[in-house]
């Protein structure tokens, strides 16, 4: 049950942060620089605020460093990304989740599989001498 709550919370934080940068980089950044600038622009900050999300939930919940329990949580907030991301592309950009994969260009995919992937291990990375 802990690792469902840290793993709902940690995706919490990650997903309001990205709920604020998102409408930025659609409504003001892609029509100006285009899809791969915007997402190049937004990956570095998104990456400080799911380091400060990873941390501050394995410190506020007290999460004990275990590689497996760390991995599930990111794990966690992955599954609830992905599901988030998919019910997105459906409801607001009315796509298909392949409809929407097909609009990525090579490096914005390779950015989106990155993060997906430091999302998902952050937990493990974050902190590692606290337990």
């Amino acid at each position: 049950m802990r690792t469902l709550k840290a793993g709902a919370l940690y995706f919490t934080l990650a997903f309001a942060a990205g709920w604020v940068l998102g409408p930025i980089r659609e409504l003001w950044v892609i029509p100006r620089l285009g899809r791969t600038i915007g997402l190049l622009l937004e990956a570095p900050m998104m990456l400080v605020v799911v380091f400060a999300a990873a941390r501050w939930t394995m410190r506020r919940l007290a999460v004990p460093y275990a590689v497996t329990t760390r991995l599930a949580i990111g794990l966690v907030a992955r599954g609830m990304l992905l599901v988030a991301e998919a019910m997105g592309v459906l409801w607001v950009r009315r796509l298909s989740v392949p409809e929407y994969l097909a609009t990525l260009s090579p490096v914005t995919a390779g950015v989106f599989l990155l993060l997906l992937l430091v999302f998902a291990g952050m937990p493990v990375l974050v902190d590692r001498r606290s337990g």
